[in-house]
Parts: structure tokens; sequence; C-alpha cells
């Protein structure tokens, strides 16, 4: 039951998801691995990275940045992407300050990386911060954004957290706090300092994921559980930054620029071109379906990029019955 047949060289994988009102689905994804060459096309890559059936973070689960969101999940509102790199200083020459930049469909993001400052005590008391020191490479991850949660008093209640990065820095409970603290390496171009901001995926249970998440209340446990919340949006899905986002969904072709984020200072290249079908037996019926793109991935430190297709039939009553999924690449249109 429930067999994949896949006649392509990606990764696919398959669950059942239950909505809102309690009708189940069917969801396959394939997922593709591509090398990025020095002229800015793809080739599929030798090594095909798995199927993620559960958040992996940077470093301790829960506690850490979003390295990938899982895959197997229902079908997203628009195209998520995101980016796992790191600031390269230009010419590989240590910098205190340079800039990164992502080039997408809709404009480039851009984002403001400084050296390591810490917080001290000046000499009449005050609290400053240190001259930036130089570096050659920089972790693009939201623990070097603004955001934290700061635990540092005995009473819970006046613990303090940015429910937008949790994993940040530069909040604290009261000045005294920061001393010998990093302050932010990451500052959006504008905006304000206090902001927190990356090219990665955000954490389930930050905001503004958590904002569509519904409500889980007392009516909810009484009434609803283990089904959603009525007032539950499937906008939760979006992992990206919302200014990462892409509705319509992606297609393939689409031109990339990470600039400052390799040891060449540029990586273009378009999204891959792929078409898949599918087609499920259900008992003695065969129902096919099609794929949208839900999730890209770029990783310009190992030159790659990641593309989840994502299809989902709805068969509630008759989800028992499957049998098997044949996923066939077939000519882009």
């Amino acid at each position: 039951m429930w067999t994949i047949k896949n006649d392509t060289p990606y990764v696919a994988d398959r669950t059942i998801v239950v909505d809102k009102h309690g009708a189940k689905h069917y969801v396959v994804v394939v997922k593709g691995t591509f090398d990025i060459r020095a002229d800015g096309t793809t080739k599929t890559a030798d090594e095909q990275v798995p199927v993620c059936v559960a958040p992996e973070y940077t470093g301790d689960d829960g506690v850490s940045s979003l390295r990938y969101e899982q895959d197997l999940l229902p079908p997203k509102p628009r195209t998520d992407v995101y980016v796992n790199g790191l600031a390269h200083a230009p010419g590989g020459r240590p910098t205190t300050r340079m800039t990164v930049g992502l080039g997408t469909p809709t404009g480039t993001k851009s984002i403001v990386v400084h050296g390591d400052r810490r917080w001290e005590r000046d000499l009449v008391g005050g609290i400053t911060p240190t001259p930036p020191l130089p570096f050659a490479t920089m972790p693009i991850v939201y623990e070097r954004a603004w955001g934290g949660y700061d635990q540092g008093d005995p009473d819970p209640k006046q613990h303090k957290l940015d429910p937008r990065n949790t994993v940040g820095t530069g909040v604290f409970i009261r000045p005294a706090n920061r001393i010998g603290k990093l302050l932010p390496n990451l500052e959006p171009m504008s905006g304000g300092a206090e902001t927190p901001i990356g090219f990665g995926a955000l954490c389930s249970f930050w905001k503004p994921r958590t904002d569509y998440q519904g409500t889980y209340d007392a009516a909810w446990f009484e009434k609803r559980k283990p089904l959603l919340p009525v007032d539950y949006d499937a906008q939760w899905l979006q992992c990206a930054p919302p200014d990462q986002q892409f509705g319509p969904h992606l297609r393939g072709g689409e031109p990339f620029a990470l600039s400052g984020m390799t040891p060449s200072g540029m990586l273009r290249f378009e999204l891959p071109k792929h078409y898949f079908a599918f087609t499920t037996h259900i008992g003695s019926k065969r129902q096919e379906h099609r794929a949208q793109i839900n999730t890209v991935v770029i990783e310009p430190e190992l030159s790659r990029v990641i593309v989840l297709w994502h299809s989902m039939l709805s068969c509630h009553r008759d989800i028992d019955d499957i049998d098997m999924t044949v996923v066939v690449e077939k000519p882009y249109v």
C-alpha cells in the first residue's frame, strides 16, 4: 500500500495529511538536488538530498535556527525560497563590514554584515559596543541577527524574548545583562536595527508563522481536538521570510543571483526546469495528478539548489485503497 514507483533520478516520498475539516489527502513529493555550474546552468547532482521528514536545526532542536523545514506537508499557498550560506569578505580579505544580497524574480534583498562587536563598560560606567572585528566569513544565521530570549532572572515573569527570532541577540531584561554579549552581526539595509533579518527558514513557532497557526484554547480542546482549529490558515506552512515567498508558484527558469555569499563574490543561476506526472492507482482506478514547486533551498557553499515539487490528491474515502503512485518526468512545457 502507498508504494512509490519512481522513474526519475530524484528522490520521491509520500504521506497522508488531514485538513482542518477532517478530510484526508494523499501527498507525493519529488525532491531534486542540482549542482550550479560556473556558467549559471544546473545539472542533476550525483548525490540527491533525501526527503526531510522532520525539521532539521543548525544546533539543538528547537533552540537553534532552522536549517531545513520538513518536506511532507500540505501544499503551500506560495513557493518558499530560502538560503543556507555564509558571507564571504570580498577577495578573501578580512573586512569589518560588507553587504550580501539575494536577487530574485521580484527584486533584491540586502543584508549588512558586521564583524563581531560586544557590549562593554566604558570609562564613565556606561555600556558601549566595541569596534567590529575583521572577518573572512560570517554565518548568515538568525543567531547573529536581532532577537533573543533572556532568561537571566529567577522570576519567569521577568523573562524577555522576541517572538520573531528567539535565538538571536540584542534582547535583554536589563541593560547590565548586555555586558560581554554580542551585538547583531546582521542588520537590514533599512527598517531599523531592532529587526530580525536573514535569508534562512523561519521556525514554525516564530512570528509571523504563529499568526496563522490558529487558536488552541479550551473551546478547541473540548470540541475539535485533534483537528486543526477553525481559524487555522495554510500560510502557517510558509517557512521562508515573507519577502522570499512567491505567488503564483515558481515554475522553473526564474533567475536568481547571490552576491557576497561565495568566494568569487557572485553566483547566478536559473531555477531548473522540470515537469513531473503522477499516476496513482486506487483499487481499479487510476488518477493522474500534477505538481507545483513548494520549496527552493539555495546553498551557495555547496554550489547547489534543492527543489521540492509537491502534489496532493484528495481521496478521503479511498485512502486505504491506494496501492501505488508512478512518478515520471515529461518534457517541460
